[in-house]
Order: C-alpha cells, then structure tokens, then sequence
C-alpha cells in the first residue's frame, strides 16, 4: 500500500508540477522508469493503473518544457556526434519499418518507443543545463537503482527461491541478463558519487547500494553480468590507484567490496559464471544457444542489409536455425538485423561516442579545475563500458538505463565544454609580468639615461 501511495503522490506532484516546473516532471518521470512500479509493487490496489503513469506525468513535462521556450540548445553542438548516431539509428528503423517489416505492428509499436526514448531525452539535455541540475539527476540515477535493488533483496532474502524466479521470468519486462544490465550500469556511479560527495552519510549510502546492486547481479544468475562485473571492479581498481586522492582508504574500499563479493557469490553462483569458459561441449544449452542466435543475427543482417523491421528478426528466426520468436541475445547484432547495418552503426556512435567523450572531459583543464565533472565522466564512462558487456549477451535496445546514464555524461560534457570555450586561452606569461621589461632593456634605459645626463 505504501508502494501505491508513493507512485500516485509522485504521480500527482508530476502532473501538476511539470507544467510550471518540467525539471520537476523530467526526474519523476526518470525514476518510474528505472523503478518500474508494475513491477515493484505488483501487490498494490489497482496495479494496472500504473502503466500509464509515466505517460501522464511526460504530457505535462512536454507541455512545461515548450512553455519555457523549449529549453536551451546551443550546448548541443559540443555532442553533437553522439545525438547525430542516435539520429541514424532512428532512421534507419523509420526506413526499415516502412519498407521492409513483415510484422509493421509489432515494428511501429518498437519504434514508438525508441522515439519516446528520443524525446525525453532530447528534453533532459534541454532542461538540465546547469550543475546543480545534472548533480540531482545523478543522485536520481543512484538513489532509484539502489532502492530498487534494496527491495530485489528483500524479496530474495524473505524467499531465496526469488532468484530463480528472476532467472526463469525476469523482472519489469526484462529477463535476468536484462536486470543484471540494469544494476551493472549503477555500480561505478554509485562508487564515483561516494568518491566525490564529501557527506559521510551520502558515502555510506552510495557504498550500500552499490554492494546491494552487486548482489542482484549475483542472484540474478547472468553470466554477461557476472563478466561485467569483474572487468568494471578491475577497471575501478585500476583508475583508484592511478587517478584517485587518498589511495590507501579507496584501494581498502575495494579490497572490502571485492572480499564481501565473494562471499556473497558463493559455489552456485561461481559454477555458473564458470560455464563461459568451458570448451563447447560441456557447455550448457543457454549458453551454447549464444552462438547460434549471434550467427542467425548476422546472416540476416548479410541478407537484409536495411534490416527487417524493428523487432522482426523474431518473426523470421527459424529461417536461420533457429526457433520462431527467438532473439539474438546481443544487443548490436539484435539491432543490426532489424535497423540494418545503419541502425546498428548509429547505436554503437551513440553508446561509445558517449564513453569516449565522457572520458576525455573528464581530464579536460576545467573538468580538473571544477572536480565534479572528473567523478561524473569517469563513472558514466565505466558504467557505459559495463553495460555494453552486458549487451554482449542481450538484445534488449529498448532498456532504459542505458540512455538515462548517457545522458547524464552527455549533459556533463556539454556544460564542461561550453563552459571551456567561453573562457580565455591559458596564457604563457601572466598579464602583469608582460610590462616588466628584460635585462637588455633596463641596460638600455640605464645607458640611454646616462647619456642624457
């Protein structure tokens, strides 16, 4: 009932906010997408009501954010390779859709909702311009998935027979490899927000969800999750020993993180995560059914080089060995087949052109001058890198968190460049040293004063 009653008050305050406050309406609407209250609170009174919260509360988001004059865009130009991928993308499924889906139904229905995803997010980049701004939006991003997986937990601690239920049905419309995706992509941006923030309270709650993300992750039985999980803990070791202040206390925090990882893993978990490495007859039909759906991808995207329609390799998966409605459980190959090779080369511009930005701000001059920027590019940076290792081993292009946390980086970069290129070149000499005149000169003075008298 709580569930219920925060979902309709946040609702409510969206609803009339967002007209006069769409910044307001642009956070509810975020946190309903990474919470997904269907799911979470599915005991809740009159569930179904939930699915269309989200819409109600981007109506009068959209509405504000036109009042307002449509937000700022002139901070656009400094991303503008990864929204020029993103725009490919689209097309590609528009053209693709048109003239080549079998299902065009099912196509449109997929493609609404990358358009949905286009909006909103051409909105945030708009709306949230400032700091103070992109700082709330982080903390959004991190309260909301750790509370998700504050109550994953719960659940699997009432009834560890949970986790087997994420692993055969997944949760809010994804399947495990799916959930796992989701958690990965909040990891290194908890561990960042703890690093920058300077409240102990704020650290601590960042250090337990993250510990509680990593959890999920573990009971959630994704192999691509588990993989990504290591790469991201090594990669966040590596840049603690190279970049971070106070090594000693950062490094201690890992050691703390990886040992309590291990333990929660436990033998079912470590047996499972093994399965990717043995040779391929002892591995298991999952994992070996990988292979098969990532070879009829790429056949089909060498057959339909203009894809099939979003979402209509499914209707066409037994015609490349494989079974009707299967996926290809690998998110650029999935949207290869479907938007073509077009689509699937604006993805990835999107998605890398992001982590590469991300990265390269954040050892900018002004990014090291203003220290926030630094924790915000490193930690979407990782946790790009970590999602598309999940992405390795699903197909899921319609999942959420992915752009949320791109465009929390986007947004970052933009303010960071446009704030780089109003200020003045660094100069070599400092203004009030340039009149001092040198040895030469003052002997010159020195002998034309002598001469004059």
């Amino acid at each position: 009932m709580l569930g219920f009653i925060f979902v309709k008050t946040l609702t409510a305050i969206g609803l009339f906010g967002g007209w006069f406050y769409p910044f307001v309406g642009l956070m509810i609407y975020y946190a309903f997408a990474i919470l997904r209250p269907i799911s979470l609170w599915h005991w809740a009174p009159w569930h179904a009501t939930f699915r269309n919260h989200s819409e109600l509360v981007a109506i009068p988001t959209l509405v504000g954010w036109a009042i307002s004059g449509f937000g700022q865009w002139d901070h656009l130009r400094y991303i503008r390779i990864p929204l020029l991928g993103f725009l490919l993308f689209l097309a590609a499924g528009t053209l693709a859709t048109v003239q080549f889906a079998i299902d065009r139904d099912l196509a449109w229905h997929h493609l609404q909702l990358q358009f949905k995803i286009g909006i909103m997010m051409l909105v945030m980049l708009t709306l949230v311009t400032s700091p103070k701004k992109l700082q709330w939006f982080a903390w959004l991003i991190v309260v909301s998935l750790g509370y998700l997986a504050y109550n994953l937990n719960y659940q699997y601690v009432q009834n560890p027979g949970f986790a087997w239920g994420l692993y055969w049905r997944g949760f809010g419309g994804v399947d495990n490899n799916g959930l796992a995706m989701i958690m990965l992509a909040g990891v290194p941006l908890a561990f960042f927000m703890a690093v920058w923030t300077r409240y102990l309270w704020a650290k601590a709650l960042c250090g337990i969800a993250a510990l509680l993300m990593i959890h999920v992750i573990l009971f959630s039985y994704s192999r691509g999750g588990m993989l990504g999980l290591v790469l991201t803990g090594f990669a966040l070791t590596v840049f603690s020993v190279i970049w971070l202040p106070r090594k000693f206390l950062t490094i201690l925090a890992l050691v703390i993180v990886i040992a309590l990882t291990l333990e929660m893993a436990g033998d079912e978990v470590r047996q499972h995560f093994s399965t990717i490495f043995v040779e391929e007859e002892e591995r298991d039909a999952s994992a070996a059914s990988r292979f098969d759906t990532w070879a009829g991808g790429w056949a089909a995207m060498v057959d339909n080089p203009l894809g099939l329609g979003p979402r209509n390799f499914n209707r066409v998966s037994h015609h490349y060995g494989l079974t009707w409605n299967k996926s290809v459980h690998n998110l650029f190959l999935q949207v290869g087949a479907d938007y073509g090779f077009a689509g699937m080369i604006g993805l990835m511009t999107f998605y890398f052109g992001t982590a590469f930005q991300c990265y390269f701000m954040s050892r900018s001059r002004v990014a090291r001058r203003m220290k926030w920027p630094v924790y915000f590019g490193q930690g979407v940076a990782m946790s790009l890198a970590g999602f598309l290792v999940c992405s390795t081993f699903i197909g899921m292009e319609a999942v959420e968190i992915g752009y949320i946390v791109a465009m929390l980086g986007l947004g970052t970069v933009a303010y960071v460049r446009k704030v780089e290129a109003l200020e003045p070149p660094p100069q070599s000499v400092l203004p009030e040293m340039e009149q001092v005149p040198t040895p030469e000169q003052m002997q010159e003075m020195l002998m034309e004063s002598y001469s004059r008298g």
